[in-house]
Formats: C-alpha cells, structure tokens, sequence
C-alpha cells in the first residue's frame, strides 16, 4: 500500500528585490497550485465515495470476493450474486482417472459444497468497517484490491449419499470371458477387468482439495480396480470341438435296390449350430432346420439317378432323431416311369415283366383295359414306391429267387437264414417285384381253394382284396397237408411256400414294413 507523504509547512520567503522579475514568481505559485488541485481533487473523490459507501452501506470500493468485484454493491444485492454466482451457475464434473470421454456431470451441493451466500457477503461488508478501518479505507482510496474468500461448506454425508446412488453408473464393469462364434470358428476371448468408484477415497478428495475442485468444476474419481470373475474360457473351446466331433448322419435306404447311402454334416455346419449357455457354460447345438433342408438337398444332389430318385424326409423328424441320440435314416423314393406298349404284349405280361400288378397300372391310365391295349401305347407306370404303403423297416430283407426257389432273409446286411420255398406255377405264377409284408394272420383261409395257409404274411395284392403271400405249408378243410414233397419247385397259385417250422420263425421275425424282394 502507498504511503501518502504530508505536505509540510514552510516560513514565507523574503521579498524579491528590485531586480527581480516578479512574472516568473507568479507562474511559479501557478505551477504549484495545479500540483495540488492534482493531489487533492482525486482525494476528495475519493473521500466523498468512502462518505457515500458509508451512507448507502456498500461494499467498499475495490472488494473482491475471488476474482469477481462487488466494490459499491450492496449488501442484499451481494447475497444474491453469491447465491446465484457460487451455488447456483457452477456443475461439476465427475472425471474418470483412465478415459476422459466418461464423465458424469452433478451440481455443487450433490457434493455436499456449499457457498454460504449471507456469511461471505457479511465478510465482504466489513471491510473497511471494522474496529480498524483506516489502512482499508487508505486502499481502497488508492484504487488497491482488497479479497474476500467464499465462505464454503462440505458434508460428506450428502457426497457420499450421492456416489453410492451413482456409483452403479460411474463404475466401469469388468468384462468377463467369452466366446463368440466368428467366420466359421469358435474364440475364446479373455476378461478384461473394470473399476469401481473408491467412495472413500474419493470423499476424502472431495474435502482436500474442496475449493480448486469448486474452481475448476471438476474431480477425479478415485477408482478401485475390479477383477472380471471369469477371466479365461480357452477349456470351453476344446469342449466345443469335442461336441462338434460326434458324427451326426443321414442314411437314405432305397427299399427298392437295397442300397443305404451314408452321409454326415460337415464340421463347419456343426460350429455354426453349437450354442454355449453364458451362465453354465454348456455347450448344445441348435439345429437349424433350414441348415438341415439345405444339407438333405445337398445330399439329392448327389444321390445317384437324379430326380428319379428322392430323399422324402421331415428336416424336424431329422433333429428329433438327432436329439434322442438316433442316426435318422430317409427312404429314397422312386418317381413314376412310362412304358410303350410293343406289339404282343397284353397287360398281363407287362405286369409280369415290370413286377407291378395289373391292377395298379390300370388305375394310373385311366380308361385303359385289357382289352383296349394297343401297341404303340406311353403307359404310366406308377412308382415302385407304391407297392410299398407302410413304413419301411430298412435293417431287414427278404430276398425271394424263383430261378433257384430260396429265400435269404437278411437282418443289418448279413444273412440271418436261409430257407426253401416253392413258388408259384406257371399258370398261377408269383410276381418278381418289390413288395412289403402288410399283413399278418396266424391261420388264413383261401376260399378258392379251400385251404388254411399257416402264418399268412399278406405282401401284395394281385387283385383289390385278392393278397398273395408268404405261408407255410396249406391244409385242406379235409385235413390233407399239400406240397409237403415238392417244396423246392414251383407248387402254389402264386403264393411262396415255406414248411412250417420257417414259416413260423419269419412270422415272427418279419414285422410289417419289412421288404420282400422276389427276383425271376
């Protein structure tokens, strides 16, 4: 502060002589009043604004409370821009300590800060009124600064309230291991860990560092490092692998030819079903039925004949067998042929020659006899399929050969038994073709003839409610056993003959879907 030095009081100076040039004595008196109206003007200013800071009660010229001048205002109006300047203008910024884009914004008093707006005024009045006012007074007449700090409060109850409530939010949550599925392969990924608020830290730097935080509108949080609780899931990888190793296949049976074709879905495919619970960690596939569709599509393609053979399969009955732990097995189907008609031929030989009764090729030409056959004629030939009307029973075969009258019954692709048969003559001859037992009856009785064939396993119907099949040795009503000597050569009206003991070992073995095949 400068000091003001007195002006001090001089005896009057002896009188000029006559020589002297009283002109410059007079400019020189000129001179020195200007000097002092210099000093003493802004001192009465200043001295009538300390009377009127005195009479309007304002704050003292100069006043700072920090950095903001509240010299000559009032003290009800300084109340009021504390409040609004302190309290109600600032936000604070919650900064996290490693990303400075994560912030979280709250007011002073979320904090516990507090600028009391009266108590800060009331020191800022003082000044210069106090039981020693002069050296204020002196400064502020000479235009010096006089400072005021806020009069700040802390609760750390209240900040503390406050970062627990958001202590969720300002966390940075570990990231736990995991795998992902990514171009065709399964990764396992490492957790990361994450951080949450350290309250007490945080609260003890909220009250060390209180003003330069209030001040600068911002604090770092303190943090405390959080260890993900599962950190590595490389074993789940192997586990995944070992899952997609168990071979999952279709097999596609032509009950026609006898052929299984085999095929299992590709690796690739079975990744792309595996799912991995994220609590357990299990690992299961889910099939997908359009991926199933595609793969069976696939597999037509590559299925010998083309269209004129087809897999006719469910994809969910696919998965269901999958599921329970069974390889799904498809039965190829055949499509419907035609036949030209030579010169010669009668639609009995036809039948005979294609292994399809008469009666079927009727019903697929509609209006065609036997007496309108014409050489020349496209026939359509109706799918061996259709002779085979119940559910294929794909692991057992019985192979009929009327060339050599045996039969091979095959169970799993190897010979079970082998049996001889009489088949039938030659005007009553049996059908070579592609049948299937749909019938059994312990005792039949053909009518006809008049005759009990034991173990009747019904396999095709020559005529609508006329079944051939498969019996053992018939019995007249008179009680006479036929053909007990000629088994081994051509005897019945069509039906193939065993002897007893046979006929009763494949009725019990021979369920219904099982697939004759007669051979000439």
């Amino acid at each position: 502060m400068q000091n003001v030095k007195t002006i001090q009081n001089f005896d009057p100076p002896p009188r000029p002589s006559a020589t002297s040039r009283p002109a410059k004595r007079s400019r020189a008196t000129i001179w020195v009043l200007l000097g002092a109206l210099i000093v003493i003007v802004p001192l009465a200013l200043a001295a009538l604004t300390v009377v009127a800071f005195q009479a309007f009660e304002w704050n003292l010229p100069g006043v700072r409370i920090f950095d903001k001048d509240v010299g000559l205002m009032s003290h009800e109006d300084t109340v009021a821009w504390i409040d609004s300047y302190w309290n109600n203008s600032r936000l604070i910024t919650l900064q996290h300590p490693q990303d400075p884009d994560y912030v979280f914004v709250v007011s002073p008093q979320d904090l516990g800060y507090w600028v009391d707006p009266t108590a800060t005024a009331d020191a800022a009045y003082a000044i210069g009124r106090d039981s020693t006012p002069m050296e204020e007074l002196s400064a502020a007449a000479f235009g010096e600064a006089q400072m005021v700090l806020p009069v700040m409060y802390y609760d750390e109850n209240i900040a503390r309230q406050t970062l627990m409530t958001l202590a969720d939010d300002l966390a940075v949550p570990p990231v736990e291991a995991s795998v992902a599925y990514q171009d065709g392969s399964w990764v396992a990924f490492p957790g990361t860990p994450g951080q949450a608020v350290d309250i007490d830290a945080t609260l003890a730097a909220l009250y060390q560092d209180a003003f330069n935080i209030y001040l600068d509108q911002a604090v770092t949080l303190q943090m405390t490092a959080q260890a993900p609780a599962i950190n590595d899931l490389t074993s789940v990888l192997d586990e995944i692998e070992t899952v997609v190793s168990q071979d999952l296949t279709l097999a596609a049976h032509d009950p026609i030819t006898g052929d299984t074709t085999h095929w299992s879905v590709p690796a690739e495919v079975k990744r792309g079903w595996v799912t991995v619970d994220p609590d357990t960690f299990d690992i299961s596939l889910a099939y997908d039925p359009e991926d199933v569709e595609g793969l069976v599509n696939g597999w037509q393609n590559e299925l010998e004949g083309g269209g004129a053979r087809q897999i006719r399969v469910d994809p969910n009955e696919i998965i269901d067998d999958w599921q329970a732990g069974r390889s799904p097995v498809a039965i190829v189907h055949h499509a419907p042929t035609t036949y030209q008609v030579s010169s010669g031929e009668s639609l009995w030989s036809i039948s005979l020659k294609l292994g399809m009764p008469m009666w079927y090729i009727m019903d697929a030409n509609p209006g065609l006899t036997v007496d309108n056959l014409e050489a020349g004629m496209t026939l359509t030939i109706p799918s061996k399929n259709d002779l085979l009307p119940l559910p294929v029973v794909p692991n057992k075969r019985v192979v009929i050969d009327i060339s050599s009258q045996n039969m091979m019954v095959y169970e799993n692709g190897a010979v079970l038994n082998t049996y001889v048969v009489s088949t039938g003559v030659s005007d009553s001859p049996t059908m070579a073709g592609i049948f299937q037992i749909q019938t059994h009856e312990i005792n039949a009785y053909a009518s006809n003839w008049d005759l009990y064939m034991p173990h009747f396993m019904g396999i095709y119907e020559a005529w609508p409610g006329f079944m051939n099949g498969i019996h053992g040795l018939p019995l007249l009503s008179s009680g006479q056993r036929l053909w007990a000597s000629t088994l081994g050569s051509p005897a019945s009206y069509g039906c193939i003959i065993l002897n007893l003991a046979a006929a009763e070992d494949l009725y019990n073995w021979a369920e219904n879907g099982v697939v004759v095949e007669i051979k000439q």
